[in-house]
């Protein structure tokens, strides 16, 4: 009997510490519960939609993706960011978001176009002072036709966006693979207003 007692005892002494190990073990130990961390890490993104608000300027679809991870260098598949989209049509609040979540400004698809080039072409001033003043380096080239964002502008007629590139320190001296300037660039289109400020500018 006193063996019996013995043999029960040591049996609920047992049942008592795994219940207790059990009962200390958090939810996080447990199987099936992940934690917020790891859910984030594993969302997947519906990166086709994200560029879409980007270009469209559906700021509360960019803001939700970077809030939930979504890493602002990401690229489509031409290498192109959110922020080079966000910059083609000038949404300026996109394109500071980005910014401040470090998006990188002088970043380059798979033809060597920054995101400034990419808003020079269109006349958003503020968009190319945002990127400006992040750091964005106004003479950088792409490597198809060695354009840089002042010929863009000039090819546009976007003479604001090309003052402020000049502010920046644009070299309107620059060349394309043609041998052709800023001032060819305008000159071929008719904006002679660009013109006549290019010309101003080198002194001719």
């Amino acid at each position: 009997m006193d063996k019996l007692k013995k043999i029960v005892g040591l049996c609920l002494v047992v049942i008592i510490i795994a219940s207790c190990n059990t009962k200390s073990k958090s939810k996080l130990e447990q199987p099936g519960v992940v934690s917020e961390s790891m859910q984030k890490e594993n969302i997947q993104f519906d990166k086709a939609k994200i560029f879409q608000a980007a270009l469209d300027g559906n700021i509360q679809v960019v803001q939700d993706a970077l809030e939930n991870g979504f890493d602002p260098n990401t690229v489509d598949e031409n290498t192109r960011t959110a922020l080079m989209l966000a910059a083609y049509n000038g949404h300026t609040a996109i394109v500071q978001l980005l910014i401040d979540r470090e998006a990188d400004v002088n970043f380059a698809d798979e033809i060597q176009r920054t995101a400034l080039m990419y808003a020079s072409s269109g006349p958003f001033v503020n968009t190319v002072l945002a990127l400006l003043h992040a750091g964005a380096k106004p003479n950088l080239t792409e490597k198809e036709q060695n354009w840089t964002a002042a010929m863009m502008a000039a090819a546009e007629g976007q003479l604001e966006v090309l003052k402020t590139l000049v502010a920046f320190g644009a070299d309107l001296s620059l060349v394309d693979v043609d041998g052709e300037s800023s001032l060819d660039f305008a000159d071929s289109k008719g904006y002679s207003d660009v013109s006549e400020y290019i010309k101003n500018q080198i002194g001719r």
